[in-house]
């Protein structure tokens, strides 16, 4: 059930740094905000899905493995960025930008494509990453 953790891990991320600008924009009269907000909670739940991988298997994820869970994990991103940019209300600005253009139509597509070629990257780099953390720690507590 390694999806519904990472799942919940990017929206817990994608909600609470959503709200976090808005307390912030709303008491400072500032519009802050960027598009790492769409990014930082796939990175954040690569890396603890890397961890969990190397914590259960003692080693760290091939390439081809783990290229198929990133693939996996920016089909799940990417879905639930569509998702949440449907939300109402101002909370969600950032993954809101998707749902100015038609649903479906080139610009939405282009947009789509954009952000899954970033899940992409930003998956497969943080989920080897988090795997190679935890065989670090896992080392340090050996000596």
């Amino acid at each position: 059930m390694i999806w519904v953790r990472y799942a919940l891990v990017f929206i817990g991320m994608a909600l609470g740094g959503a709200l976090l600008v808005h307390v912030v924009n709303a008491n400072t009269e500032t519009l802050i905000g960027s598009a790492a907000q769409l990014m930082v909670p796939g990175m954040i739940a690569a890396v603890i899905e890397g961890k969990y991988y190397y914590r259960t298997h003692g080693e760290r994820p091939g390439a081809n493995i783990s290229l198929r869970l990133a693939a996996l994990f920016t089909v799940l991103a990417t879905g639930l960025n569509v998702a949440l940019a449907y939300l109402p209300g101002a909370l969600m600005v950032q993954f809101g930008k998707l749902a100015v253009a038609p649903f479906l139509g080139q610009q939405f597509l282009i947009l789509l494509g954009i952000y899954a070629l970033g899940y992409l990257v930003f998956n497969w780099f943080f989920f080897r990453l988090g795997a190679q953390n935890a065989e670090r720690l896992a080392r340090e507590d050996r000596l």
